[in-house]
C-alpha cells in the first residue's frame, strides 16, 4: 500500500502526516486515502476491460455498507461506479451523493415497507429479491403505487465463499437467497404480476473469497439456471454476480483479480446478459487507518497490557470475528520490540485488539495506528459506554478535509428525553 509510508520516521497517508492530523483532530480519529480508493477502482476496472468485450463491462456497483461516507460514495461516483444498497438510509445517501438512481441496486432480506417504497419512489436499477413472500411485498407496494419494480431473483447456488462462518452467504443454510426450484416459481409468479419486471438473477456467496476457484463454482451453476428459464420462456437480461473480493490483513494471498475477470468472460458473458459487480471491502478496506494514543503501558505479572484510547465500539471487528488489524507507532519507529497485548477501556475482556502482538516499544501519549480499518469500521460503530465516535478524515495528496467531525457526549445525551411522568 504505497499510499502509506514512513517520511522523516513519521507514518504518513499519502502526503499527509499522521502526527499532523493528531494535532488538529484528535483520537481516536479514522483516517481514509481517496489515492487508494482510486487505485482500487482502477485495478478491478482495468481487470475487467482485459478480459471482457467492451460491450459487456459490468457495472461496478459499490457495496457502501463497508463505508458508507458520503464523501466516500461522491469520490466513487466521480470514478464512474454504481452503488449497492442495503437500507433507505444508504439510498438517502447514495442519492446525497449525486448517484443516478438508474446505477443503484438494493439488496436485503428483509426491506421494510418505508424501504421499498423509497427505492420506487426513486426509480432504482433494481430490486434483488431474497424470498417469494418479499416478492408479494414489492408487488402489493408497486401495485398501490403504480410504479413499475424491475426485480432479479438472488439464487442460492449452497456455494461456501468468506473468509470468516459469519461472513458466507451462499450455503443453503444462510438466509440469504432462493434454491433454484424457488427461482422458477418466484419467476412464474412475477409473470402474472402487472408492476413487477423480473429481469435476471444475482449471487453473493460471502466476503473475503480468496480462490477463484469459488467463484469458479459459483459462476458454473448460473448457465443451467439461466438456460432453464429462458427454455420456460422468461426474459433473462441481467447477472448481478456479487462482490466478495479480498483485501489483505494480514499475509494472505489475494484473489488473483485477471483469473477471476477470465472466468466472467468464460462463464459470465456468453449468457449475453447485462453483468453487475457488488465490490465493498475491497475498494475501501485497506484505504484507512484509526489513528490512536497510549494512555497507559501497564504491566502484569505475564504480559504487558498497552492500553489505547480506542475501544470495541470504535472498532467492533476484532471482538465480533475475532479479526487481525495490523498495529503500528506513527513516530519513534525504530524503536525496539517487546510483545502486548493492545487493549481498549471499555469494560469487557472483549475490547482487545491483540494479544502477545510485538510491537515497538512505547509510552504514554505516544500515536499508534491501526491499519486496514477503511471498511466495517466507523459504519459498525457506537455510542457504548456514552462513548463519542470518532471524526473521520479523507486524505488526498497533501490536503486533508474532516468529512465528519467528532461527536462530543452532549451530542448522545441529547438524544434522550425525560418523560414528564419522571419529572418531579
Amino acid at each position: 500500500m504505497s499510499e502509506f509510508t514512513e517520511q522523516n520516521g513519521v507514518l504518513h497517508v499519502e502526503q499527509v502526516s499522521l502526527e499532523r492530523i493528531a494535532e488538529e483532530v484528535g483520537t481516536p480519529a479514522y483516517v481514509y486515502s481517496a489515492a487508494h480508493i482510486k487505485g482500487q477502482f482502477d485495478r478491478l476496472k482495468g481487470a475487467m476491460e482485459k478480459a471482457l468485450p467492451a460491450d459487456r463491462q459490468p457495472l461496478l456497483c459499490y457495496a457502501c455498507k463497508a463505508n458508507s461516507n458520503v464523501a466516500i460514495l461522491k469520490l466513487l461516483n466521480n470514478l464512474g461506479g454504481g452503488l449497492e444498497i442495503v437500507s433507505e438510509g444508504e439510498l438517502r445517501r447514495g442519492l446525497k451523493a449525486d448517484f443516478d438512481a438508474n446505477k443503484i441496486v438494493s439488496t436485503g432480506v428483509g426491506k421494510t415497507t418505508s424501504e421499498i417504497k423509497a427505492l420506487l419512489s426513486a426509480g432504482v436499477h433494481q430490486i434483488n429479491i431474497e424470498s417469494l413472500p418479499e416478492l408479494h411485498h414489492i408487488n402489493d407496494i408497486a401495485s398501490e403505487m403504480k410504479i413499475a419494480a424491475d426485480v432479479v431473483f438472488r439464487f442460492n447456488p449452497n456455494v461456501s465463499g468468506g473468509g470468516h462462518d459469519k461472513i458466507s452467504t451462499g450455503r443453503k443454510e444462510d438466509k440469504f437467497g432462493i434454491s433454484e426450484e424457488k427461482i422458477y416459481e418466484g419467476f412464474a409468479l412475477a409473470q402474472g404480476m402487472k408492476y413487477v419486471n423480473a429481469l435476471g438473477l444475482s449471487m453473493h456467496i460471502g466476503s473475503q473469497v480468496f480462490t477463484v476457484e469459488t467463484f469458479e463454482d459459483a459462476f458454473k451453476t448460473l448457465p443451467g439456471v439461466v438456460g432453464e428459464l429462458r427454455s420456460r420462456g422468461f426474459t433473462v437480461s441481467r447477472l448481478d454476480i456479487g462482490g466478495g473480493f479480498p483485501i489483505q490483513y494480514q499475509d494472505e494471498d489475494l484473489l488473483d483479480l485477471d483469473a477471476y475477470a477470465q472466468w466472467v468472460n468464460d462463464i459470465i458473458v456468453p449468457l449475453d446478459t447485462e453483468i453487475i459487480m457488488e465490490p465493498g471491502r475491497y475498494l475501501v478496506g485497506n484505504s484507512g487507518v484509526l489513528l490512536s494514543t497510549v494512555e497507559h503501558v501497564k504491566p502484569a505479572e505475564d504480559r504487558t497490557f498497552l492500553v489505547i484510547d480506542t475501544a470495541m465500539n470504535d472498532l467492533m471487528r476484532p471482538s465480533l470475528y475475532d479479526a487481525y488489524h495490523h498495529i503500528e507507532p506513527v513516530t519513534h519507529r525504530d524503536a525496539p520490540k517487546t510483545k502486548y497485548d493492545v487493549v481498549g477501556p471499555i469494560c469487557e475482556t472483549g475490547d482487545t485488539f491483540s494479544r502477545g502482538r510485538e510491537l515497538q516499544e512505547t509510552e504514554r501519549g505516544r500515536l499508534m495506528a491501526i491499519r486496514s480499518t477503511g471498511a466495517y469500521g466507523f459504519c459498525m460503530s457506537s455510542n457504548y459506554n456514552t462513548r463519542a465516535r470518532p471524526p473521520e478524515v479523507l486524505v488526498n495528496g497533501d490536503q486533508y478535509a474532516i468529512i465528519r467531525p467528532r461527536e462530543s457526549v452532549d451530542d448522545i445525551i441529547a438524544q434522550d428525553h425525560i418523560p414528564d411522568w419522571l419529572i418531579d
